[in-house]
């Protein structure tokens, strides 16, 4: 009993430590002159998630916190999937079914890769849920993805894009969006940021203050947009999924080694 206690206490310190560290971040980003801008987010990214990835690397602590939040969660969204389902408050979206080109349909390419990335992070001991178009509201888990292709008047256009939402949710999205980028990058898609959109920054399911059916605000997530449909040499990786679902499974296992959920 007094061992439980003493973890306990041990583990309601350090969630008041990061609380606190937390909320110092996000007044930061609502008001006097800090902004959520590109700067800011590139200091953010190598000073309070450094610190925090040193706190939680600490053996001892580590494996405590991990024992009692139990094996990592992982949300995958099949972009587009079962979109005429789409609650109420998203009713414009139930007719958004995705992009097509060539007789291959967007929300087919989510799914699949969606179903091998949860085949490789379950062997791996992590719990997976593949999600439709519609979120569960305020759901939560150590991190969600939201799968999706993208299609183009313009077939030269070509690429693998990715977006959190703006402004920032949490300290730990833009980890996130590293790790993942990192591994997209390296299956020899060129980087196509530069076409990242306001509906991606804004994206429906992360728009916590605005919809029910969206994830916590504490669940960094991300929006990968995995090559053009359109693109002539996109379609030749995308004919592969297990080259998306090897690369975005070890962008998960990277994120979740980098902030101490797995060893």
């Amino acid at each position: 009993m007094l061992c439980f206690l003493a973890a306990t206490i041990v583990w309601l310190a350090l969630n008041g430590a990061l609380a606190l560290r937390d909320a110092d971040l996000d007044a930061g980003s609502s008001g006097g002159s800090r902004s959520w801008s590109g700067d800011y987010v590139a200091a953010l990214s190598s000073r309070p998630l450094a610190s925090e990835v040193r706190l939680w690397r600490w053996g001892p602590l580590r494996r405590l916190a991990n024992s009692i939040a139990g094996p990592p969660r992982v949300g995958l969204q099949v972009g587009h999937l079962d979109a005429a389902e789409q609650p109420e408050e998203l009713a414009a979206l139930r007719t958004s079914t995705g992009g097509h080109f060539d007789g291959v349909d967007e929300v087919d390419v989510n799914l699949e890769v969606a179903v091998r990335v949860a085949s490789l992070l379950e062997r791996r001991g992590l719990e997976v849920d593949v999600l439709p178009a519609t979120v569960p509201p305020g759901y939560r888990a150590d991190l969600m993805l939201s799968l999706h292709v993208d299609a183009s008047e313009d077939e030269e256009r070509r690429g693998y894009k990715s977006a959190h939402f703006r402004p920032l949710r949490n300290v730990k999205e833009p980890l996130l969006k590293l790790s993942v980028d990192r591994v997209m990058l390296s299956t020899g898609l060129p980087d196509d940021d530069r076409n990242v959109s306001g509906n991606m920054l804004e994206y429906y399911a992360f728009n916590h203050r605005r919809y029910r059916h969206s994830v916590s605000r504490s669940t960094p997530a991300l929006l990968v947009e995995m090559g053009y449909l359109s693109n002539a040499a996109d379609r030749v990786l995308l004919s592969d999924p297990d080259v998306f679902a090897v690369a975005l499974a070890k962008g998960v296992v990277d994120y979740l080694r980098a902030i101490g959920r797995l060893p």
